[in-house]
């Protein structure tokens, strides 16, 4: 039987771990943030670099260094590193949480029996907490909003020459 490498001890905090794209940031987003802060001292959120983002969804409409930055606002996050990868097993085994809090998205759906990053949690002696989906909002339904409703009239004016 293999041994648990142990969860890093160099402080006595409860280290957490999400990731997500967090594009156009909603309420659904602070929600999930604020939950997964509840399950420990210092939350570490993976940022979805645009390059992955694209690679699963869809190129995000605000850029990662504007996301890290809206992340870097809230309150409930501690730190932001970048999620270079669509698994997030290198980043927990790098920053060696006590648990990844999970919501729906990115790969996994609740009905699956195993969340990404399971088997990496579980290396480092964590576990996973799966966080509920937030009905009624989603980045998706807020661009599908705006398309419908807007179409090609959110197009700038073209400017006009002002000399």
């Amino acid at each position: 039987m293999k041994k648990k490498k142990k969860v890093a001890t160099k402080s006595k905090k409860r280290r957490v771990y999400t990731y997500g794209v967090f594009d156009l940031f909603h309420s659904g987003h602070a929600e999930l943030l604020k939950k997964a802060k509840g399950l420990g001292d210092h939350l570490v959120v993976g940022l979805f670099t645009d390059e992955v983002a694209a690679s699963f969804k869809r190129q995000p409409v605000i850029p990662y260094e504007h996301r890290k930055a809206v992340l870097h606002h809230i309150t409930f996050v501690d730190e932001v590193v970048p999620q270079d990868e669509l698994l997030p097993h290198k980043n927990i085994l790098k920053i060696k949480p006590h648990i990844l809090a999970k919501g729906p998205g990115a790969g996994w759906e609740p009905k699956m029996k195993e969340a990404p990053g399971e088997e990496a949690i579980k290396a480092v002696g964590g576990k996973v907490v799966r966080l509920p989906y937030h009905e009624g909002i989603s980045t998706s339904q807020i661009i599908k909003k705006i398309a419908d409703n807007h179409g090609n009239s959110l197009k700038s004016p073209a400017r006009k020459n002002r000399n």
